[in-house]
Protein backbone atom coordinates (compact mmCIF):
# COMPACT_ATOMS: atom_id res chain seq x y z
CA UNK A 1 0.00 0.00 0.00
CA UNK A 2 1.11 3.67 -1.08
CA UNK A 3 2.14 6.07 2.36
CA UNK A 4 -0.26 8.71 2.92
CA UNK A 5 -0.51 11.34 5.41
CA UNK A 6 -1.36 8.75 7.85
CA UNK A 7 2.22 7.07 7.23
CA UNK A 8 3.85 10.51 6.84
CA UNK A 9 3.00 10.97 10.67
CA UNK A 10 4.64 7.71 11.56
CA UNK A 11 7.94 8.26 9.80
CA UNK A 12 7.96 11.76 10.73
CA UNK A 13 5.81 12.69 13.44
CA UNK A 14 9.03 12.90 15.66
CA UNK A 15 11.02 15.37 13.44
CA UNK A 16 10.41 18.85 14.75
CA UNK A 17 10.10 22.07 12.19
CA UNK A 18 14.03 22.76 12.82
CA UNK A 19 14.66 19.30 11.26
CA UNK A 20 11.78 18.94 8.80
CA UNK A 21 10.56 22.52 7.74
CA UNK A 22 6.45 22.89 7.43
CA UNK A 23 5.45 21.71 3.88
CA UNK A 24 2.52 20.54 1.78
CA UNK A 25 1.50 17.55 3.70
CA UNK A 26 1.67 19.57 6.88
CA UNK A 27 -1.11 21.96 5.62
CA UNK A 28 -3.13 18.95 4.50
CA UNK A 29 -3.11 17.45 8.01
CA UNK A 30 -4.20 20.51 9.16
CA UNK A 31 -6.59 21.31 6.87
CA UNK A 32 -7.96 17.69 7.73
CA UNK A 33 -7.91 18.24 11.43
CA UNK A 34 -10.27 21.07 10.84
CA UNK A 35 -13.01 18.90 9.78
CA UNK A 36 -13.37 17.25 13.63
CA UNK A 37 -16.15 18.85 15.69
CA UNK A 38 -14.56 20.95 17.98
CA UNK A 39 -17.80 22.56 19.10
CA UNK A 40 -17.65 21.14 22.45
CA UNK A 41 -14.08 22.45 23.33
CA UNK A 42 -15.01 26.36 22.28
CA UNK A 43 -18.01 27.40 23.95
CA UNK A 44 -17.24 31.49 22.72
CA UNK A 45 -16.93 31.05 18.99
CA UNK A 46 -15.58 34.48 18.79
CA UNK A 47 -12.32 34.37 16.63
CA UNK A 48 -11.75 38.01 18.46
CA UNK A 49 -10.55 35.88 21.28
CA UNK A 50 -8.04 33.54 20.30
CA UNK A 51 -7.92 31.83 23.33
CA UNK A 52 -6.07 28.68 22.38
CA UNK A 53 -6.40 25.24 23.84
CA UNK A 54 -3.77 22.34 23.79
CA UNK A 55 -4.40 18.85 21.80
CA UNK A 56 -3.34 17.43 25.76
CA UNK A 57 -6.74 19.17 26.97
CA UNK A 58 -9.12 17.80 24.27
CA UNK A 59 -7.45 14.36 24.67
CA UNK A 60 -8.16 14.44 28.38
CA UNK A 61 -11.90 16.14 28.11
CA UNK A 62 -14.90 13.70 28.71
CA UNK A 63 -16.21 15.05 25.50
CA UNK A 64 -13.23 13.63 23.26
CA UNK A 65 -15.19 11.31 21.31
CA UNK A 66 -17.76 13.92 19.73
CA UNK A 67 -14.88 15.23 17.82
CA UNK A 68 -15.43 12.43 15.33
CA UNK A 69 -19.22 12.30 14.67
CA UNK A 70 -18.59 12.79 11.20
CA UNK A 71 -18.87 8.81 11.10
CA UNK A 72 -17.43 8.49 7.19
CA UNK A 73 -14.64 9.20 7.85
CA UNK A 74 -14.16 8.52 12.03
CA UNK A 75 -11.68 5.66 11.85
CA UNK A 76 -8.57 7.90 10.14
CA UNK A 77 -9.43 10.85 11.78
CA UNK A 78 -9.14 9.14 14.82
CA UNK A 79 -5.90 7.40 13.84
CA UNK A 80 -5.22 11.02 12.72
CA UNK A 81 -5.35 12.83 16.13
CA UNK A 82 -3.76 9.70 17.91
CA UNK A 83 -0.42 9.97 15.56
CA UNK A 84 -0.33 13.85 15.81
CA UNK A 85 -0.65 13.69 19.79
CA UNK A 86 1.90 11.44 19.93
CA UNK A 87 4.89 12.95 17.82
CA UNK A 88 7.12 16.12 18.78
CA UNK A 89 6.10 17.46 15.04
CA UNK A 90 2.47 18.31 16.22
CA UNK A 91 1.86 17.92 19.89
CA UNK A 92 2.34 21.07 21.21
CA UNK A 93 0.18 22.44 18.65
CA UNK A 94 -2.35 24.88 20.43
CA UNK A 95 -6.17 26.02 18.38
CA UNK A 96 -8.67 28.40 18.92
CA UNK A 97 -10.88 31.16 16.98
CA UNK A 98 -13.16 27.86 16.42
CA UNK A 99 -16.52 28.70 14.20
CA UNK A 100 -18.75 26.80 13.17
CA UNK A 101 -22.22 27.36 11.56
CA UNK A 102 -24.69 25.57 9.82
CA UNK A 103 -27.80 27.69 8.74
CA UNK A 104 -30.54 26.54 6.24
CA UNK A 105 -32.38 29.85 6.48
CA UNK A 106 -29.20 31.45 5.14
CA UNK A 107 -27.95 28.51 2.86
CA UNK A 108 -24.73 28.81 4.99
CA UNK A 109 -21.76 25.40 6.45
CA UNK A 110 -18.60 27.72 7.80
CA UNK A 111 -16.38 26.54 10.02
CA UNK A 112 -12.76 27.98 10.28
CA UNK A 113 -10.50 27.34 13.33
CA UNK A 114 -6.79 28.56 14.01
CA UNK A 115 -3.83 26.10 14.77
CA UNK A 116 -0.41 27.84 16.59
CA UNK A 117 2.86 26.46 17.19
CA UNK A 118 5.07 27.11 20.53
CA UNK A 119 7.12 28.41 17.33
CA UNK A 120 6.99 29.18 13.83
CA UNK A 121 3.83 31.17 11.90
CA UNK A 122 0.56 29.77 12.70
CA UNK A 123 -1.95 28.24 10.41
CA UNK A 124 -5.53 29.45 9.39
CA UNK A 125 -7.68 26.33 8.44
CA UNK A 126 -11.26 26.76 6.57
CA UNK A 127 -13.18 23.26 6.13
CA UNK A 128 -14.54 22.51 3.33
CA UNK A 129 -17.87 20.43 3.08
CA UNK A 130 -19.25 18.33 5.49
CA UNK A 131 -22.06 16.42 6.13
CA UNK A 132 -24.57 19.29 6.34
CA UNK A 133 -27.21 18.92 3.40
CA UNK A 134 -26.73 23.20 3.41
CA UNK A 135 -23.62 22.50 3.04
CA UNK A 136 -23.66 21.37 -0.62
CA UNK A 137 -26.18 23.94 -1.75
CA UNK A 138 -24.07 26.51 -0.53
CA UNK A 139 -21.01 24.57 -2.74
CA UNK A 140 -24.00 24.46 -5.67
CA UNK A 141 -24.82 28.63 -5.31
CA UNK A 142 -20.91 29.10 -6.37
CA UNK A 143 -21.99 28.93 -10.18
CA UNK A 144 -24.74 31.80 -9.64
CA UNK A 145 -23.67 33.74 -6.79
CA UNK A 146 -20.78 36.73 -6.87
CA UNK A 147 -20.76 35.85 -2.94
CA UNK A 148 -22.16 33.41 -1.45
CA UNK A 149 -22.34 33.83 2.63
CA UNK A 150 -19.90 31.53 3.65
CA UNK A 151 -17.07 34.01 1.78
CA UNK A 152 -18.46 36.80 3.56
CA UNK A 153 -17.72 34.85 6.59
CA UNK A 154 -13.98 33.75 5.48
CA UNK A 155 -13.10 37.33 5.02
CA UNK A 156 -14.09 38.80 8.52
CA UNK A 157 -13.03 35.71 10.26
CA UNK A 158 -9.57 36.01 8.35
CA UNK A 159 -9.11 40.07 9.15
CA UNK A 160 -10.17 39.14 13.17
CA UNK A 161 -8.28 36.31 13.48
CA UNK A 162 -4.89 38.00 11.45
CA UNK A 163 -5.19 40.61 14.40
CA UNK A 164 -4.13 37.99 17.30
CA UNK A 165 -1.72 36.65 15.24
CA UNK A 166 2.08 38.12 15.41
CA UNK A 167 4.01 37.52 12.11
CA UNK A 168 3.58 35.70 9.35
CA UNK A 169 0.79 33.29 8.58
CA UNK A 170 -0.11 30.53 6.57
CA UNK A 171 -4.05 29.92 4.93
CA UNK A 172 -5.48 26.86 3.78
CA UNK A 173 -8.22 24.17 2.91
CA UNK A 174 -9.72 20.98 1.87
CA UNK A 175 -12.45 21.12 -0.86
CA UNK A 176 -14.72 24.48 -0.45
CA UNK A 177 -12.12 25.45 2.56
CA UNK A 178 -9.68 26.05 -0.09
CA UNK A 179 -11.59 28.26 -2.43
CA UNK A 180 -12.78 30.03 1.13
CA UNK A 181 -8.84 30.72 1.79
CA UNK A 182 -8.37 32.10 -1.64
CA UNK A 183 -11.24 34.21 -1.48
CA UNK A 184 -10.48 35.76 2.05
CA UNK A 185 -6.62 36.39 1.07
CA UNK A 186 -7.86 38.19 -1.94
CA UNK A 187 -10.19 40.37 -0.26
CA UNK A 188 -8.63 41.53 3.51
CA UNK A 189 -6.39 44.65 3.17
CA UNK A 190 -3.37 44.88 1.75
CA UNK A 191 -1.54 45.06 5.20
CA UNK A 192 -3.17 41.31 6.11
CA UNK A 193 -2.30 40.15 2.92
CA UNK A 194 1.31 41.03 3.20
CA UNK A 195 1.59 38.80 5.90
CA UNK A 196 0.03 35.57 4.36
CA UNK A 197 3.17 32.90 3.54
CA UNK A 198 1.18 30.50 1.60
CA UNK A 199 -2.18 30.08 0.88
CA UNK A 200 -3.08 25.96 0.43
CA UNK A 201 -5.86 24.35 -1.79
CA UNK A 202 -6.44 20.51 -1.79
CA UNK A 203 -8.61 19.89 -4.75
CA UNK A 204 -10.64 23.46 -3.98
CA UNK A 205 -13.45 24.66 -7.03
CA UNK A 206 -11.14 27.80 -8.09
CA UNK A 207 -12.98 31.49 -7.89
CA UNK A 208 -14.88 32.35 -10.70
CA UNK A 209 -12.82 34.12 -13.52
CA UNK A 210 -15.08 36.96 -13.55
CA UNK A 211 -14.61 37.42 -9.90
CA UNK A 212 -10.77 37.28 -9.22
CA UNK A 213 -10.36 40.55 -11.54
CA UNK A 214 -12.76 42.02 -9.39
CA UNK A 215 -10.18 40.85 -6.30
CA UNK A 216 -6.90 41.15 -5.30
CA UNK A 217 -6.66 37.61 -6.59
CA UNK A 218 -3.23 39.07 -8.68
CA UNK A 219 -1.25 39.78 -5.72
CA UNK A 220 -1.84 36.87 -3.69
CA UNK A 221 -1.75 34.65 -6.87
CA UNK A 222 2.20 33.54 -6.63
CA UNK A 223 1.46 32.16 -3.30
CA UNK A 224 -1.28 30.24 -3.85
CA UNK A 225 -0.22 26.16 -3.94
CA UNK A 226 -2.59 24.23 -4.87
CA UNK A 227 -3.11 20.64 -5.40
CA UNK A 228 -5.22 17.93 -7.30
CA UNK A 229 -5.32 14.69 -7.72
CA UNK A 230 -4.88 12.86 -11.27
CA UNK A 231 -8.78 12.40 -11.57
CA UNK A 232 -9.80 15.50 -10.27
CA UNK A 233 -12.97 17.17 -10.74
CA UNK A 234 -14.27 19.13 -7.76
CA UNK A 235 -11.11 20.53 -7.80
CA UNK A 236 -11.27 21.77 -11.33
CA UNK A 237 -14.64 23.65 -11.20
CA UNK A 238 -13.95 27.12 -12.72
CA UNK A 239 -10.29 26.42 -13.06
CA UNK A 240 -8.95 28.68 -15.83
CA UNK A 241 -5.31 29.49 -14.36
CA UNK A 242 -2.47 27.06 -14.63
CA UNK A 243 -0.64 27.18 -10.76
CA UNK A 244 -2.22 23.54 -9.56
CA UNK A 245 -0.35 20.55 -9.29
CA UNK A 246 -1.44 17.16 -10.01
CA UNK A 247 -0.62 14.62 -7.59
CA UNK A 248 -1.49 10.68 -7.33
CA UNK A 249 -4.38 9.03 -5.58
CA UNK A 250 -4.83 5.65 -4.98
CA UNK A 251 -8.52 5.40 -5.50
CA UNK A 252 -10.61 5.98 -8.39
CA UNK A 253 -12.99 8.74 -9.69
CA UNK A 254 -14.71 10.61 -7.86
CA UNK A 255 -12.92 8.84 -4.35
CA UNK A 256 -9.79 10.77 -5.36
CA UNK A 257 -11.50 13.64 -3.37
CA UNK A 258 -10.62 12.31 -0.14
CA UNK A 259 -7.02 13.49 1.31
CA UNK A 260 -6.57 9.61 2.95
CA UNK A 261 -6.35 8.35 -0.89
CA UNK A 262 -3.32 10.78 -1.70
CA UNK A 263 0.12 8.97 -2.19
CA UNK A 264 2.91 10.62 -0.34
CA UNK A 265 6.81 9.74 -1.10
CA UNK A 266 8.76 10.70 2.04
CA UNK A 267 8.01 14.76 2.51
CA UNK A 268 5.64 15.48 -0.38
CA UNK A 269 3.19 14.00 -2.26
CA UNK A 270 3.56 12.11 -5.62
CA UNK A 271 3.48 14.58 -8.64
CA UNK A 272 1.60 13.06 -11.95
CA UNK A 273 2.52 14.79 -15.24
CA UNK A 274 -1.10 15.71 -16.01
CA UNK A 275 -4.47 15.19 -15.72
CA UNK A 276 -5.94 12.48 -16.83
CA UNK A 277 -7.03 12.21 -19.87
CA UNK A 278 -10.51 11.29 -19.02
CA UNK A 279 -10.70 13.85 -16.48
CA UNK A 280 -9.82 16.78 -19.01
CA UNK A 281 -12.86 16.00 -21.38
CA UNK A 282 -15.47 15.94 -18.65
CA UNK A 283 -14.12 18.90 -16.83
CA UNK A 284 -14.10 21.35 -19.82
CA UNK A 285 -17.63 19.82 -20.90
CA UNK A 286 -19.00 20.91 -17.69
CA UNK A 287 -17.44 24.32 -17.83
CA UNK A 288 -18.65 24.86 -21.22
CA UNK A 289 -22.73 23.19 -19.79
CA UNK A 290 -22.29 25.56 -16.51
CA UNK A 291 -21.62 28.36 -19.28
CA UNK A 292 -24.26 27.88 -21.54
CA UNK A 293 -27.12 28.01 -18.14
CA UNK A 294 -27.81 31.45 -17.80
CA UNK A 295 -28.07 32.48 -13.76
CA UNK A 296 -31.70 32.01 -13.78
CA UNK A 297 -31.36 28.59 -15.10
CA UNK A 298 -29.11 27.49 -12.73
CA UNK A 299 -30.25 28.98 -9.72
CA UNK A 300 -34.03 27.19 -10.89
CA UNK A 301 -31.89 23.67 -11.22
CA UNK A 302 -30.29 24.26 -8.26
CA UNK A 303 -33.81 24.69 -5.83
CA UNK A 304 -35.07 22.44 -7.71
CA UNK A 305 -32.48 19.68 -6.51
CA UNK A 306 -32.61 20.54 -3.10
CA UNK A 307 -36.10 20.35 -2.93
CA UNK A 308 -35.88 16.63 -3.87
CA UNK A 309 -33.32 16.42 -0.90
CA UNK A 310 -35.50 17.98 1.03
CA UNK A 311 -38.02 15.51 1.13
CA UNK A 312 -36.21 13.39 3.18
CA UNK A 313 -36.46 13.83 6.77
CA UNK A 314 -32.78 13.43 7.58
CA UNK A 315 -30.62 16.76 6.57
CA UNK A 316 -27.27 15.17 6.86
CA UNK A 317 -25.36 12.73 4.74
CA UNK A 318 -24.38 10.12 7.87
CA UNK A 319 -28.14 9.79 8.69
CA UNK A 320 -29.49 9.41 5.38
CA UNK A 321 -26.89 6.93 4.40
CA UNK A 322 -27.75 4.71 7.99
CA UNK A 323 -31.80 4.70 6.66
CA UNK A 324 -31.03 4.65 2.54
CA UNK A 325 -34.42 3.11 1.51
CA UNK A 326 -36.88 5.37 3.67
CA UNK A 327 -34.82 8.35 2.47
CA UNK A 328 -34.34 7.47 -1.19
CA UNK A 329 -38.06 6.67 -0.94
CA UNK A 330 -38.98 9.47 0.77
CA UNK A 331 -36.94 11.81 -1.95
CA UNK A 332 -38.98 9.62 -4.87
CA UNK A 333 -42.23 10.54 -3.41
CA UNK A 334 -40.73 14.11 -3.37
CA UNK A 335 -39.67 13.99 -7.13
CA UNK A 336 -43.19 12.64 -7.64
CA UNK A 337 -45.24 15.81 -6.15
CA UNK A 338 -42.95 18.54 -8.02
CA UNK A 339 -45.14 19.84 -10.53
CA UNK A 340 -44.84 18.32 -14.29
CA UNK A 341 -42.92 21.63 -15.74
CA UNK A 342 -40.13 20.99 -12.63
CA UNK A 343 -39.88 17.66 -13.68
CA UNK A 344 -39.17 18.18 -17.54
CA UNK A 345 -37.15 21.51 -16.63
CA UNK A 346 -34.62 18.94 -14.29
CA UNK A 347 -34.88 16.29 -17.05
CA UNK A 348 -33.55 18.39 -19.87
CA UNK A 349 -30.42 20.58 -17.37
CA UNK A 350 -29.43 16.65 -16.80
CA UNK A 351 -30.15 15.48 -20.57
CA UNK A 352 -27.72 18.42 -21.22
CA UNK A 353 -24.72 17.36 -19.05
CA UNK A 354 -25.07 13.95 -20.91
CA UNK A 355 -25.26 15.24 -24.51
CA UNK A 356 -22.01 18.03 -23.46
CA UNK A 357 -19.77 15.26 -22.16
CA UNK A 358 -20.87 12.52 -23.97
CA UNK A 359 -20.84 9.79 -21.31
CA UNK A 360 -17.49 10.51 -20.35
CA UNK A 361 -18.59 11.80 -16.65
CA UNK A 362 -21.04 9.09 -16.25
CA UNK A 363 -18.08 6.88 -17.52
CA UNK A 364 -15.62 8.46 -14.55
CA UNK A 365 -17.78 8.44 -11.99
CA UNK A 366 -18.79 5.02 -12.51
CA UNK A 367 -14.92 4.01 -12.43
CA UNK A 368 -15.00 4.88 -8.59
CA UNK A 369 -19.10 3.55 -7.94
CA UNK A 370 -18.57 0.24 -7.31
CA UNK A 371 -15.61 1.03 -4.73
CA UNK A 372 -17.42 3.56 -3.32
CA UNK A 373 -21.10 1.23 -2.56
CA UNK A 374 -18.92 -0.95 -1.01
CA UNK A 375 -16.82 0.94 1.06
CA UNK A 376 -20.27 2.88 2.35
CA UNK A 377 -22.07 -1.02 2.87
CA UNK A 378 -19.30 -2.14 4.76
CA UNK A 379 -19.28 1.02 7.11
CA UNK A 380 -23.16 0.61 7.30
CA UNK A 381 -22.91 -2.76 8.45
CA UNK A 382 -20.28 -1.75 11.10
CA UNK A 383 -22.38 1.15 12.60
CA UNK A 384 -25.57 -0.82 12.68
CA UNK A 385 -23.08 -3.91 14.39
CA UNK A 386 -21.94 -0.85 17.20
CA UNK A 387 -25.43 0.70 17.77
CA UNK A 388 -27.44 -2.41 17.82
CA UNK A 389 -29.66 -1.04 15.59
CA UNK A 390 -31.81 -3.84 13.02
CA UNK A 391 -32.70 -1.58 9.75
CA UNK A 392 -34.54 -4.59 7.84
CA UNK A 393 -33.41 -7.35 5.84
CA UNK A 394 -32.65 -5.43 2.21
CA UNK A 395 -29.18 -4.50 1.33
CA UNK A 396 -27.87 -1.00 -0.45
CA UNK A 397 -28.15 -2.96 -3.69
CA UNK A 398 -31.40 -4.30 -3.21
CA UNK A 399 -32.64 -0.37 -4.10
Amino acid sequence: MPDTILEYLEKHGDDDFACLPFGEVDALILSQFSYLKFDHFFREKDPDDLHMTALDRIISSPDFDSLFSDLRYEKNNRKLFELMSLGRRFSDLSLGGYMNIVDRKRDIQFSAVTFSFPSGPSFVAYRGTDENMVGWKEDFNLSILDRIPGEEEAVRYLEKVSGSLSGSFYVGGHSKGGLLAVYASSLVPDLIKERIINIYCFDSPAIREDIRVRTGYPLIRDRILKYVPQSSLIGMIFETDDIYHVIRSSALGVLQHDPYTWVVRDTAFEPRPALDKSAQIVNGSVSKWIGELDTEERSHFIDIIFKVADACDEDDLVSISLNPIRNLRQMLDGYEEMAEGEKQFLKQVINGLAKETEGNAVNEMHSGFSEFIESVDRWIEKEKSRRGITYGTHSRRDT
